[in-house]
């Protein structure tokens, strides 16, 4: 999490340092499409957030491991992670004029990719875990 803290405002601040400035106006055009770019990959993430919670749901009665349902969970759920990071590639891309710029936004997504599917493990393993003691307790 520390490096997505870390590498995404140096990505972005790389983003406004790579734009011309073309007024104000124009200004808020880019600003308000940046938003919604933004947004767009935010929600596709929420979405995948959202599939692996619930493949990890559909088999917390199965009888295997913790980190099995949960890696279960993800295979189910790589097209939304796919397309997450494609989004925000996109949204990067978008922000970088030169080519160093877009190499740096292949990287940043990268990341971003690989700790959204960490944080989706960790998360999932301690859920099913936690799920599974409160059925045996009911």
């Amino acid at each position: 999490m520390k490096k997505i803290l870390t590498a995404l405002p140096l990505a972005l601040l790389a983003a406004c340092a790579s734009q011309p400035s073309t007024g104000p106006a124009a200004g808020d055009t880019a600003s308000a499409a940046a938003t919604a770019d933004s947004s767009g990959w935010q929600s596709l993430r929420a979405k995948y957030m959202d599939c692996v919670k619930e493949k990890a749901d559909d088999n917390l009665s199965s009888k295997g491991q913790s980190k099995d349902v949960a890696n279960a969970a993800l295979a189910a759920c790589q097209s939304d992670l796919n397309a997450m990071h494609d989004a925000f590639r996109s949204y990067l891309d978008g922000q970088m004029s030169s080519s160093h710029g877009k190499n740096s936004a292949r990287q940043a997504a990268a990341r971003v990719t690989a700790d959204t599917r960490d944080k989706a493990r960790n998360y999932l393993v301690r859920y099913v875990e936690r799920e599974r003691y409160a059925s045996r307790l009911n």
